[in-house]
């Protein structure tokens, strides 16, 4: 996170970046006018927090945004880094990443609580339901103890196997730890762990994992931290030991005798120095002051070491630095820091993080608070008179005295400090060797859990050989019974192909058949459509002939009836031939007239019907 709020620093030093500021927005405008009602044209730092802090959004987006839109470090916003803190607040409720480059996005303005709580210590109510629910958490609380957590946290190397196992990749395993070591202490407790899971099976639901943590999956118990505005929001290193900004204890200061042989106190006029300029700029030193007062829980003027510890570990600083810079800071060794002693600290601290620069050694003038100037350091060696002689003898005695308490004060106070730094020393490597034995124990048990898991494994594997082996057999003994299948199958398919065959010739033959009727079929329709036309003719002529028929039937009719009346005819004239030859010769006559013309007629009706 430090990274990519350096870059987006640098970028604004380096860019004049043309925005989309809605200046003329009302409800911005009317955001702006909370803030600053007198038009002044400056937002304190102060006023910022207490606004911004009504979005809900964490106190870690919220020191990015200030950084983001104070890139000067003036310690204050005019009414276009206002406006640019709205945008980004409205990035951060939209979903999107808190960077520069997203306020030119369309999103939705930004939305803020109404609340009389300045420094809200629980989320709005919104926020105050967790994302993990109850059953999760159940499942997640047993993968935690499985593990064998120490002192109820869990390190890197034990929460690792449990992240590889989930397949994800590297960076999405990286980012899930991140996010879920809310503290920063390079261990996850049990309500961070149960965050990590809950990312992780979010992930695996190709949900992607976001860039900061929203404020639903904080856990209640870690939503009371808070990381004031300004601090250098860095991913940490492993943090100091409780002891690493212990104070040393403060040596007390002597009356001292003057030269005429009273007892003065201390010398309430300063003495003049030259005025030498302060490293802290104005601009930084304000905005170290707002954190300050923000840190100043009990409101004494002053620091302790355990107050501005999140602070200070929030750099990412390595112990020993962090603790050089404390004692370099603590110029009066009191254990406590004052608000220029807190500057000094902080300053040190950019230095360090923003430009690499280390610390010094020891403090230079123009590195020594403005309010340390006046008042002589105390310095123990310094501090050791040797007894100035007055001449009075009860006073140079007294002299003496104090200065040999001085020296075996001095002394005493060396040999607890040599004495403190040994014990801690040893105490580190103690703590050391106790941490390489809980991870040589959790490795030996994880090797023994392998272990029985690979002989279960191994166990399970021999069933599903010997299972194997038997449907082996099985699948050999249906192969056989195929293979007899396919060959009988091969002879009844050749045997078919044969007929098949045949019947392909039976069919090209029954074609050819069939092909030779159709022309037979063709030419007989022929002839039958040329039959009917003869046929036609045939009835007409038939027709015509019977009609003929009919007439020399009629006529032949007649002439059977002329041939009967001829016979009749001729048997009367056999009768008459027979029976009267005495008949006369005229009626004979007749007779043969009336036969004749019968015979006539009759012969020229067949003559004409012929």
């Amino acid at each position: 996170m430090c990274t990519t709020v350096l870059l987006d620093l640098r970028l604004v030093d380096s860019i004049d970046v043309e925005l989309q500021i809605p200046t003329g927005n009302p409800l911005y405008e009317s955001y702006y006018k909370q803030v600053d009602p007198a038009y002044t044209g400056r937002v304190g730092a102060s006023e910022a927090a207490l606004f911004l802090k009504k979005s809900g959004l964490s106190d870690i987006i919220l020191g990015k945004i200030w950084d983001l839109a104070d890139p000067e470090g003036k310690g204050f916003l005019d009414k276009q880094g206002f406006y640019v803190a709205l945008r980004l607040v409205a990035c951060a409720q939209s979903g999107h990443e808190v960077t520069l480059s997203n306020l030119n996005l369309n999103m939705p303005p930004p939305k803020f609580h109404d609340t009389s709580s300045p420094l809200m210590v629980t989320p709005p109510s919104a926020e105050a339901h967790w994302a993990v629910r109850v059953e999760e958490k159940a499942k997640f609380d047993g993968i935690f103890e499985s593990l064998l957590p120490i002192s109820g946290l869990l390190s890197g190397d034990k929460v690792k196997p449990v992240l590889m196992n989930s397949k994800l990749p590297l960076d999405v395993l990286g980012r899930v730890w991140d996010l879920s070591d809310i503290d920063k202490d390079g261990h996850l407790d049990r309500d961070e762990f149960a965050v990590a899971m809950h990312l992780v099976y979010r992930a695996l639901e190709k949900e992607p994992v976001p860039s900061a943590l929203p404020p639903s999956l904080i856990p209640p118990s870690k939503r009371k931290k808070t990381v004031f505005p300004g601090a250098v929001p860095v991913l940490p290193a492993s943090p100091p030991p409780k002891d690493s900004l212990r104070s040393t204890p403060s040596h007390g200061s002597v009356s001292s005798l003057n030269s005429t042989g009273s007892l003065s106190p201390k010398h309430s006029i300063k003495q003049t120095q030259p005025t030498v300029n302060w490293v802290v700029p104005v601009a930084d030193k304000m905005r170290f002051d707002e954190i300050f007062l923000k840190t100043d829980l009990d409101l004494d003027g002053y620091v302790s070491g355990q107050e501005v510890k999140e602070i200070f570990m929030h750099s990412g600083l390595t112990q020993n630095l962090l603790a050089h810079i404390w004692a370099l800071a603590d110029t009066r060794q009191t254990g406590k820091l004052s608000k220029d002693q807190f500057a000094l600290a902080m300053y040190f601290i950019q230095q360090k993080v923003s430009k690499g620069i280390d610390p010094p050694q020891v403090l230079s003038p123009d590195m020594v608070p403005p309010s340390e100037r006046g008042t002589p350091i105390p310095d123990s060696s310094s501090s050791l008179g040797s007894g100035e002689f007055t001449g009075v003898k009860e006073l140079d005695d007294i002299s003496q005295e104090i200065a040999q308490l001085q020296r075996e004060k001095y002394s005493l106070e060396q040999d607890i400090r040599e004495k403190e730094e040994a014990i801690r020393q040893k105490t580190n490597e103690v703590q050391e060797l106790q941490n390489d034995l809980d991870r040589e124990t959790s490795s030996l048990q994880e090797l023994e859990a392998q272990k029985q898991d690979a002989q279960d494994r191994l166990d399970e594997m021999d069933q599903q050989k010997a299972k194997l082996r038997d449907m082996l057999s099985d699948v050999r003994q249906k192969c056989q019974d195929e293979t007899q299948m396919i060959s009988s199958l091969k002879t009844q398919i050749q045997s078919q192909e044969s007929d098949l065959k045949s019947q392909e010739d039976d069919l090209n033959r029954a074609k050819s058949e069939l092909n030779r009727l159709q022309q037979e079929e063709t030419q007989l329709e022929q002839s039958i459509q040329a039959g009917k036309v003869q046929l036609e003719t045939i009835i007409k002529s038939l027709k015509s002939t019977q009609d003929e028929i009919n007439q020399a039937r009629s006529k032949l009719s007649q002439l059977h009836e002329s041939h009967q009346e001829a016979q009749r005819s001729l048997e009367q004239y056999d009768e008459v031939l027979d029976g009267a030859h005495g008949a006369s010769l005229t009626n004979l006559a007749e007779l043969s007239e009336g036969v004749s013309l019968t015979e006539r007629g009759g012969f020229g009706a067949m003559v004409k019907v012929e």
